[in-house]
């Protein structure tokens, strides 16, 4: 804020210059906060006086967000936007409530907009630290005097509202200060009708689009501002801080992602997230991200989907309501409004409308999933075939990879002398070929080798840093034909989560497969494995004590134990270790969501609730 003390005509009046960047958080709450402040006499703001009459009636219309559109005998249009977060809205509701004058002093537009009207020096983001009045002062420094006769008429409707007020805010941008304050040393009081009036001045609803493309702060932002703007007025300490806003956006963002995918953001995820946003502010140049940059940082950790549903979480205005609105419902672009925009393409996996609509049964209510819980009992239980055939196929993947580490390791090169056997070694060959000009053989003496079961660990259970129990449900299923395996695993309680009439879905936290099928008791019930300390231990054991193989594939975030291992050297097997980092990670969050059917007949209409 600059204060400034003038003598017009052996009247003294005391002016209150605040400044503006267009539709900015930080600015606009420290605006209300300093009018709520000194309580000024009257208001003066820099839009042309014949939209008043308009512009009051969009502003008495919030939190519905308006758009003024003007249209001048060129045929050119101009459209302002009604928002909460929008400094010259904000006076005038102000000025609205408190039953302040209130006047409009600029310019009618006659040419260009100025390009400085959008070029922010410093951050907004550093009033937190600064406070409004000294961040004011280092901003004006960056900018010359700018006197045109926008500015000199501006001044002359400043003198002659002064000589009958004793104090007055003067909300008007940035780059218009110096020139209005030069102007105001000149000023005679003359003033002289502009030309060029529009012919016609109309009031539209945004739509919800429009919405998410135009404001020039996120809709989230304006949301919750709408909400505490009542706080804000009456607590002097109470500000919303845009870096808190931003993290409530990913807290929400990342709880849906899990709600939908099963899939949970490791601490390894957020500090890949940490370190990406943090180069991409040090090539931007930014003090603090924008929206477009942290949606290419959330893009980086959750893919596409992420990335849009924090858009979409972001840019949502909870207050506009279309079908309550007096006025039309307009749809506009950034290019209608001239305004800068950057594309980013996201590709989300969306199943085609016909296949949704034919096929796909929708749930609106959370009515429908309490009755379809109350009538699942779980007596009665099967998989459901498609998820089976996938878990099956990686099974069967997972042998090939172990047994591939096996083949790796065993194998012997040698130059060849009198037999082949098992073939040329290629790569070794040409490696040595320079200077021996000796073909070479390998020799896989464990070609033939074969894993008899395969366990994956996506997390442990009890969690070993806080000993929680986080998947409760302990089962034992077998094989419904010979190319099925027998299973058994621990994960989420289907009951908690029932999505359709006798379905439930269900969080893996660790499986064992074991061939052939129908073999296995149940192991959670068998004391054999109670020596075991957890249920990922409990499952390997059971893995290898049911194996007909030699080999056990283990695939978890850390080795086996060592019980385990001598467990497995006892009975003359092995367990072979493989990263589960060495996998696609959103291909193990797809297989560990399931679905537990209540009895075989579900099955003929589960696809109308199952969405994969």
């Amino acid at each position: 804020m600059l204060k400034i003390e003038k003598n017009f005509k052996n009247r003294t009046s005391i002016l209150y210059f605040l400044p503006f960047f267009p539709s900015n958080l930080e600015i606009t709450q420290n605006i209300i906060k300093l009018l709520a402040e000194v309580k000024p006499s009257a208001i003066a703001i820099t839009l042309p006086f014949f939209i008043k009459d308009k512009w009051l009636l969009a502003v008495k219309s919030l939190p519905t967000i308006s758009v003024l559109s003007l249209t001048y005998k060129t045929k050119e249009n101009e459209y302002l936007i009604v928002e909460p977060l929008c400094p010259l809205v904000e006076a005038t509701r102000y000025a609205i409530f408190s039953g302040v004058p209130i006047f409009f002093i600029d310019f009618p537009k006659e040419a260009q907009e100025e390009d400085l009207a959008n070029f922010t020096p410093l951050p907004t983001y550093l009033i937190k630290d600064l406070e409004f009045t000294k961040y004011v002062d280092l901003t004006l420094s960056f900018f010359e005097e700018h006197l045109t006769e926008r500015e000199k008429y501006i001044a002359e409707k400043i003198l002659e509202i002064s000589q009958k007020y004793d104090s007055m805010a003067i909300i008007l941008p940035f780059y218009q200060v110096k020139g209005v304050i030069r102007a105001l040393e000149r000023a005679s009081g003359l003033l002289y009708l502009p030309k060029n009036i529009p012919k016609e001045i109309e009031i539209y609803t945004l739509n919800l689009k429009s919405l998410r493309e135009i404001l020039s702060e996120p809709g989230y932002f304006q949301s919750t501002y709408e909400k505490n703007r009542k706080n804000l007025i009456e607590n002097k300490n109470f500000v919303l801080d845009r870096i808190t806003l931003y993290e409530e956006i990913f807290e929400k963002v990342r709880q849906k992602y899990f709600k939908e995918t099963g899939t949970e953001l490791s601490p390894k995820d957020l500090q890949v997230f940490g370190q990406f946003l943090r180069n991409l502010l040090l090539i931007k140049g930014q003090y603090v991200p924008d929206l477009y940059t942290l949606i290419l940082a959330v893009r980086g950790i959750g893919g596409d989907e992420f990335a849009f549903w924090f858009w979409e979480i972001a840019t949502f205005y909870e207050f506009q309501k279309e079908e309550l609105s007096p006025f039309p419902i307009i749809n506009l672009s950034p290019e209608d409004l001239r305004l800068p925009s950057k594309r980013l393409r996201i590709s989300r996996k969306i199943k085609s409308i016909r296949s949704s609509l034919n096929f796909l049964q929708k749930f609106t209510t959370r009515e429908e999933r309490k009755i379809f819980k109350k009538g699942f009992t779980g007596k009665v239980i099967c998989s459901f075939p498609p998820e089976d055939v996938v878990v099956e196929t990686f099974g069967k993947k997972v042998m090939e990879k172990g047994l591939k580490v096996i083949t790796e390791n065993l194998r012997k090169i040698e130059p060849f002398t009198t037999s082949l056997k098992d073939g040329l070694d290629i790569r070794e060959t040409i490696r040595k070929w320079f200077l021996d000009e000796t073909p070479y053989v390998k020799e896989e003496p464990q070609a033939h080798a074969k894993a008899g079961s395969v366990v994956i660990i996506f997390e442990e259970d009890p969690d070993p840093l806080t000993g929680k129990e986080r998947y409760p449900w302990n089962f034992t299923w077998h094989g419904e034909h010979h190319q099925e395996s027998d299973m058994a695993f621990y994960s989420t309680d289907p009951k908690e989560n029932v999505v359709g009439p006798g379905i439930a879905k269900a969080k893996y936290g660790g499986f064992m497969l074991t061939y052939p099928p129908m073999r296995v008791y149940d192991i959670w019930e068998d004391p054999y494995f109670d020596i075991a300390t957890n249920k990922a231990e409990r499952l390997l054991l059971a893995g290898i004590d049911y194996s007909l193989e030699k080999y056990i594939i283990y695939v978890a975030k850390k080795p086996p134990s060592n019980l385990a291992k001598k467990f497995a050297s006892l009975q003359g097997k092995k367990v072979i270790f493989l990263p589960i980092g060495s996998f696609s990670k959103n291909f193990l969050e797809k297989i560990r969501v399931f679905h537990v059917l209540e009895g075989h007949h579900v099955r003929k209409y589960a696809h109308k609730y199952i969405k994969k």
